[in-house]
């Protein structure tokens, strides 16, 4: 069966690092995988190494550079805010960026994924992302008579349209029961197959980095300072500006502690990165805190930590970096809301705490870092929980379950392919 992969993101995230990890596991003599990818995305590379075709499209991509100051900060303004509050000015407002968007980006990269669907010609399309964001990739499918199923990574409120497209497809894996319960209610009863099939990791290249001292060693770290960590890709709800707010408590109560922020800004929120920095030197954390960049070894560097802090202020549709840090032994202090708590076994493996809440955040680090003993203790069981309940093995097995319940159900489109 020849599936066609669709991510269209603009760098490596969690859903790309979740599809790389599915497909080192899939049963490659019965299904064979061709990628559909951004053609900027740095992934091409590592798709191509496993030997998988990879079919490239171009995907609108913004240029701060050639974008003016003045632009950006009408973009910005009140008098948008103001224009858009009001009610007839922000229909047509909004009816207009609609139209813009459908006729310059919508209906372009439509076509474009339709003939690289009909070049390719897949016995299935798997949509690797949220209806929401894969409108074209959708389309496209449905333009190609193509069954497809959308593997829903994010929360969303679906607009009437979106509902609408969610109709044409064949299947819907969700990445946590918050998203299903969350995007399923949302979508029309029919036809549809849904699955709840959690991502898969092997523990192994965690288990076998290096030791605490020798991997702080390898980054230039500190042997002596406890060290809190929060990792993944700077935008605003991923809630590094809420880690930074308790690491300023944390410190105030153990002076020595020492803070990464491990990431970069996506393309659409550049300015966040300076932002953090701003704010970390108004809250006076000066060596108390480290911006990172983008670290590749992921494993060493959770090796040279003590507590994994996760910190969206919006819920988390899943969460891979916290089976990470599980797998590598080390404690998880995550909100207590999104697919956090269907990882993390509160005073098990980690600790949940109050959304949103720096205070809580912070008197969650801080009763980890304060017991080595416990949170050691904790980062033992974690690493169990993820070899027992969040097995690569099991997760590409449940997943070709699915393809070929989808295949049966198709009444034969499969089959002809």
């Amino acid at each position: 069966m020849r599936i066609a992969y669709v991510d269209l993101s603009p760098g490596i995230g969690g859903s790309l690092i979740s599809l790389q990890r599915l497909l080192e596991r899939l049963d490659r003599p019965a299904f064979e995988p061709v990628m559909v990818l951004a053609g900027h995305n740095p992934a091409v590379a590592r798709f191509r190494e496993m030997a998988i075709p990879v079919v490239t499209v171009p995907v609108f991509r913004p240029d701060t550079a050639r974008t003016s100051t003045l632009v950006r900060h009408l973009k910005q303004s009140v008098l948008q805010e103001k224009v858009r509050e009001r009610g007839l000015a922000g229909r047509l407002w909004s009816w207009g960026r609609g139209l813009r968007n459908i006729l310059t980006r919508t209906a372009p990269l439509t076509w474009r994924l339709y003939r690289a669907l009909r070049r390719i010609g897949p016995a299935l399309v798997h949509i690797n992302d949220a209806v929401f964001v894969s409108r074209p990739a959708i389309a496209a499918a449905w333009l190609a008579r193509r069954p497809a199923l959308c593997h829903v990574r994010s929360l969303a409120t679906l607009n009437g349209w979106d509902r609408l497209w969610a109709r044409t497809l064949r299947g819907f894996i969700f990445i946590s029961r918050w998203v299903a319960e969350d995007v399923g209610r949302q979508i029309a009863t029919g036809d549809s197959l849904r699955r709840v099939i959690y991502d898969g990791l092997d523990p192994a290249p965690y288990i076998q980095a290096p030791d605490r001292l020798a991997a702080r060693a390898v980054l230039g770290l500190p042997a002596d300072r406890p060290i809190v960590a929060v990792l993944g890709r700077l935008v605003p709800w991923k809630g590094q500006d809420l880690f930074l707010r308790a690491l300023r408590q944390v410190v105030d109560a153990l002076p020595t502690t020492l803070g990464l922020v491990v990431g970069e800004p996506e393309v659409y929120s550049l300015e966040y990165g300076p932002a953090l920095r701003h704010l970390a030197a108004d809250l006076g954390l000066g060596e108390a805190v480290r911006f990172t960049g983008y670290l590749q070894d992921t494993p060493t560097l959770l090796a040279a930590i003590d507590v994994l802090a996760h910190t969206s202020i919006s819920p988390e549709p899943f969460g891979l970096v916290m089976l990470e840090a599980m797998a590598a032994g080390r404690p998880v202090v995550t909100p207590a809301e999104g697919g956090g708590p269907e990882i993390v076994v509160h005073g098990h493996t980690g600790l949940l705490y109050e959304p949103r809440n720096p205070a809580a955040l912070a008197a969650a680090i801080i009763q980890l870092l304060s017991d080595p003993a416990r949170a050691a203790a904790m980062g033992e069981a974690g690493r169990r929980r993820v070899t027992e309940a969040f097995s690569p093995d099991r997760f590409a097995a449940e997943v070709a379950s699915f393809y070929r319940e989808l295949a049966e159900i198709s009444s034969g489109v499969l089959a002809e392919h």
